[in-house]
């Protein structure tokens, strides 16, 4: 990224960082209402998750010319399992070693929705299912989608409110490319993106389909609970 653009983004964040401060709560912030919100939306998923043998997936198959797992259908999409080795590894505590590695081609994208709402500036989360969640269900940023699933190569929905992404209604905080965690995932970056929606724009989300609006001292406070912030909502959030 070119130092321009870093330090047009750093004067961004500092104007929007002394909004958010200017409208936050100022009384005590009690999350009680939200916990029990995120209980009853976990109580009442019928999803069922157990572990099973990889020879027993029928959606993935061993490509043996490739040398690796991946989807059976959409070469190339997803992400795909290979083998991995490591020589002279130094400052590690073994210089050499091998593992699997997951490969995705496409990075993600991971979105939080800002607006003020209500006197205060809010940000949208989700309650969003991931089956090696414990828990299951987490909060998580507004949109958090592979670009296969923005291209809808799975042949499912596309991501709500992913038009806000690009769109005259929106104004950009920041945009940034973090590496993902690199003791799993082969040179895999996520594109951290912090929208702030103009406040006439009407948007239609809701509890009942998992999101909510959140001040930023209530989100940070939620932090401090053990498996109810999914870790890509601080990495969104860090820069405020």
């Amino acid at each position: 990224m070119r130092q321009s653009l870093v330090d047009k983004y750093t004067g961004k964040i500092e104007k929007f960082r002394a909004m958010v401060n200017a409208c936050s709560p100022r009384d005590h912030v009690n999350i009680r209402s939200i916990l029990l919100w995120l209980h009853a939306r976990r109580k009442g998923a019928n999803t069922k998750t157990k572990l099973v043998p990889i020879s027993a997936l029928s959606d993935w198959v061993y490509d043996a010319e490739g040398g690796m797992i991946r989807y059976k259908r959409n070469e190339g999409y997803f992400f795909s399992v290979y083998g991995l080795t490591v020589e002279h590894a130094t400052d590690r505590e073994v210089t050499r070693w091998n593992q699997p590695i997951l490969v995705q081609k496409e990075g993600g994208v991971l979105v939080i929705l800002s607006q003020k709402r209500d006197g205060f500036i809010k940000f949208l989360l989700r309650a969003r299912y991931e089956p090696g969640n414990i828990h299951d269900i987490q909060l998580g940023p507004t949109i958090q989608a592979t670009q296969s699933n923005l291209k809808q190569h799975h042949a499912g929905k596309k991501p709500l409110f992913s038009k806000y992404i690009n769109h005259p209604k929106t104004t950009i905080i920041y945009s940034a490319k973090h590496n993902e965690e690199g003791g799993r995932f082969w040179r895999k970056s996520n594109t951290n993106i912090l929208l702030f929606l103009d406040s006439k724009e009407k948007i239609r989300a809701n509890n009942e389909d998992g999101f909510i609006w959140l001040t930023l001292p209530e989100i940070k406070k939620l932090m401090l609970c053990d498996h109810v912030v999914n870790p890509f909502v601080k990495t969104v959030l860090s820069p405020l």
